[in-house]
């Protein structure tokens, strides 16, 4: 039996994907089983070592499990430990992306996003960002913009392609009002829009594209 080959599923699944794999319930379902199994083995060894040492006390016994058990023992606690690292491996990579989006996006889940997330994966982002939230709007700090860019601007005013539906109308404090259709573009502030570029409703046009 190929032991850990199904955690290790798991985390070729991240290597591969740009940004996460959708979650594999299966595969994390059937790592679980196998740490189950390999925890009763070892159980059974082990009660099965007490129970000799117990018939053999003070017959000159060692104390310890029989030599010919001692590769089992060791087989079967690598493989749990294995098992282990590779499930808080996974869930924890996929945890510290979902932290990163919730500030990349203000804490709008984009449904392509959510497409490949558990159940559990969306009720984290949900409490993370209702806790980030209340953070960032209490406290002597509040009035700061946590959603910002944490990386400085290199220009105040950038250009923007509209690609999301029903946007309306914004006030910026440069260009006044302006009308956000569906394919316009735009040369506006940054920090007017950014929060619209996070969370995909604008594209920012690179430097060689023109109107």
């Amino acid at each position: 039996m190929n032991y850990g080959q199904r955690g290790r599923e798991l985390l070729l699944d991240l290597k591969r994907s740009d940004w996460l794999p959708s979650y594999n319930e299966d595969v994390v379902s059937a790592t679980l089983q196998e740490i189950n199994s390999h925890t009763e083995e070892l159980t059974v060894l082990v009660r099965a070592a007490n129970r000799v040492n117990n018939d053999t006390q003070g017959e000159g016994s060692s104390g310890g499990p029989a030599i010919e058990n001692r590769p089992s023992l060791i087989l079967h606690d690598a493989s749990i430990r294995r098992n282990k690292r590779c499930l808080l491996a996974y869930h924890a990579h996929r945890i510290d992306k979902l932290r990163v989006l919730r500030w990349e996006t203000s804490g709008a889940l984009p449904p392509a996003m959510k497409f490949v997330l558990s159940e559990a994966e969306v009720d984290f982002f949900n409490e993370y960002d209702k806790l980030a939230s209340r953070h960032a709007l209490g406290g002597p700090m509040s009035s700061m913009d946590w959603n910002a860019d944490q990386n400085p601007p290199e220009e105040n005013f950038i250009q923007v392609r509209v690609v999301q539906n029903g946007l309306g109308r914004i006030e910026t404090e440069m260009c006044g009002t302006v009308e956000l259709e569906v394919g316009s573009m735009h040369y506006l502030p940054r920090g007017d829009v950014e929060h619209l570029i996070r969370s995909g409703a604008l594209v920012q046009l690179s430097g060689e594209e023109s109107f």
